[in-house]
């Protein structure tokens, strides 16, 4: 007597799965790089550091030891989070680099020869940027490139500025300062006067140093306002016009910054405003300076509101059959 046989043959519902199971896993095994792009890839990055290792120290130790340049620590970081807030672009498909990177990597070698050879010594970690943008090129072509360009060019503020581009754009930020929060103390009934950028008050006089000119909030405040243009989803030009617009809201908040000091000065005690304008309030100057661009971001939301899609008008269903 024969035993009946069981037949394993799985069900179609099984087989669909399965089937579906098997393509997504080809899709992942196509997606990811080979073996040797891999090692490539490790090998280097590891070039990579050990070639700039020098740079990198140097820009360590002026964020630690300049105060205008202490947020350099944190754009590697901001950096990567928008790498990561844009994943959703990073290419998918088998990696195939692009010429055009070794440009960039051409590029890179000549700023270095430069800062060499011609003294210029921002040029060296400057050439990090177009090396970066050169390794995405080769090793992921146009699509990675299209992915990482933003956070490779957001690491241009980890760069301490120029001596000479700093000054000049101290100068103009003192100036503007002074002048603005010595009108607003007039207005407010305060005697003040301006004299280069002193503020003279009945009780003592405010110097506005190159320390509080506003620049290392300009830079902070700057980088931080372009890393949200970069995550907020709005049209282009809105983007633009919150990014330009950091300027003037740096200066308005280091003018309420010396404002306040200047009217503690007055009616209350010296060494009280000293402690307001040296410390509290330069804590306070970011967060103010983020609730400003917060409300601009609001009335920009509702002044210019995106039109709905709804149904076509007569005219422009005629116009649209035309």
């Amino acid at each position: 007597m024969t035993k009946p046989q069981n037949n394993t043959r799985p069900q179609p519902a099984e087989q669909t799965v399965s089937h579906k199971n098997n393509d997504s896993i080809s899709a992942l095994m196509l997606a990811m790089p080979s073996r040797g792009i891999l090692i490539g890839s490790v090998a280097l990055a590891v070039v990579f550091l050990w070639s700039y290792f020098s740079s990198i120290a140097h820009l360590a130790h002026r964020w630690n030891n300049e105060a205008d340049y202490t947020h350099g620590f944190l754009v590697p970081f901001v950096s990567l989070f928008l790498l990561w807030h844009r994943r959703s672009m990073m290419p998918v498909t088998p990696f195939s680099g692009s010429w055009w990177g070794v440009l960039f990597l051409l590029m890179s070698a000549c700023m270095r020869f430069a800062s060499i050879w011609g003294g210029y010594a921002l040029l060296d970690p400057l050439s990090l940027l177009p090396c970066l943008a050169g390794v995405v090129l080769v090793l992921g072509g146009g699509k990675a490139f299209r992915w990482a360009w933003p956070s490779i060019a957001f690491l241009f503020f980890m760069i301490p500025l120029p001596g000479a581009v700093a000054g000049m754009l101290k100068n103009p930020l003192q100036r503007v300062a002074t002048d603005v929060s010595t009108f607003l103390l007039q207005s407010f009934g305060i005697p003040a006067i301006s004299r280069g950028n002193v503020i003279w008050l009945s009780h003592g006089k405010i110097g506005v140093v190159e320390a509080c000119s506003g620049l290392r909030m300009l830079t902070l405040f700057f980088a931080f306002t372009i890393a949200a243009a970069l995550v907020v989803r709005r049209p282009l030009w809105e983007k633009i016009f919150v990014a330009m617009s950091a300027i003037v809201i740096a200066i308005i908040a280091n003018v309420i910054r010396i404002t306040a000091t200047a009217i503690i000065h007055e009616y209350f005690d010296a060494e009280i405003a000293d402690v307001v304008f040296h410390d509290l309030a330069g804590w306070l100057m970011m967060p103010l300076a983020m609730v400003l661009l917060i409300l601009e971001l609001i009335c920009l939301s509702k002044a210019f509101v995106p039109r709905a899609k709804g149904p076509l008008s007569p005219l422009q269903s005629r116009l649209k059959g035309a």
